[in-house]
């Protein structure tokens, strides 16, 4: 029988094994959710830059649906960097990430939004001002159409006066945007939307002067000035009421449901509605 004569071994204590094990583990783990988030932000990028070539509609929604639920906003964000890197304009990238979440949430997540609101809910009441404005919209294309027509218009013409009705209510939608930018907004922003509410920021910005380009138009029309009067009144019609509704449809679809989703404390939402209350509500005077 031979007996081991080298030197013994070193014993390591069980405990001390397993921590390094276990930061071997950690370690492994870490690499892998980089490499995640990095295959992930890559994955976006590329989808976002399809999305701007046009590419299948049906195939885009699949694969948008399937990424939105794998990522957050940090990984838009990256995403975002990317293509501004490689040349997207700041207002493009904000665009083609609105239509990417578009694309991936609106089927299941808005169809049914308010269903499950107090009838009292800030949220409701916001979106009930969009249905009010989605009316008036239809209204103005119309009015435009039938003064378009007209050889004669006064300040006194059933036409001239509802035209002012009109103006005067998408006038009131200031209120409307001040909750939206001074309460909601914020509270996106906090939870990693910023890109969202830079768009519906920047659509603010445009829709504030396609509606006072209407306002001063109504407010300085003379009747011997007809024809010009036709020709500005349509311009403006052509551009705010396509912009508007797409708006009002973005926010709907998407930076209501994100809300409601990553607002989910009722004693904070009583307390957006206060502020919001005290703001004022556009269409009350109807």
């Amino acid at each position: 029988m031979t007996l081991y004569s080298g030197p013994m071994p070193i014993l390591v204590p069980t405990a001390i094994v397993e921590i390094f094990i276990n930061i071997q583990e950690g370690e492994r783990l870490r690499k892998m959710k980089e490499t995640s988030k990095k295959e992930k932000t890559e994955a976006l990028t590329r989808l976002l830059k399809r999305i701007n070539h046009g590419a299948d509609p049906k195939l885009l929604r699949k694969e948008a649906t399937n990424l939105l639920s794998k990522i957050n906003p940090g990984d838009i964000a990256c995403a975002e960097q990317n293509l501004i890197e490689d040349g997207f304009s700041a207002r493009l990238v904000q665009q083609l990430s609105a239509a990417f979440v578009l694309m991936g949430i609106i089927e299941e997540q808005s169809k049914n939004i308010k269903v499950n609101l107090a009838d009292n809910h800030v949220m409701r009441r916001v979106m009930a001002e969009h249905e009010l404005m989605r009316c008036f919209l239809a209204d103005l294309r119309d009015i435009e159409k039938a003064i378009a027509k007209m050889t004669h218009l006064t300040d006194t013409s059933a036409e001239f006066r509802r035209l002012c009705h009109i103006v005067e209510h998408l006038e009131a939608m200031e209120e409307h945007i001040a909750r939206e930018e001074d309460v909601i907004f914020p509270f996106l922003r906090k939870h990693g939307w910023a890109s969202l509410c830079r768009s519906a920021r920047s659509d603010h910005v445009y829709l504030r002067v396609a509606v006072d380009d209407l306002l001063r138009l109504v407010h300085t029309y003379e009747p011997r000035e007809l024809k010009e009067f036709r020709a500005k009144l349509s311009s403006i019609v052509q551009y705010l009421v396509p912009t508007m509704v797409e708006h009002l449809m973005q926010e709907d679809e998407i930076l209501y449901p994100i809300a409601l989703e990553v607002v989910d404390d009722d004693k904070l939402w009583e307390k957006m509605k206060t502020v919001c209350d005290d703001i004022g509500y556009c269409g009350v005077h109807i």
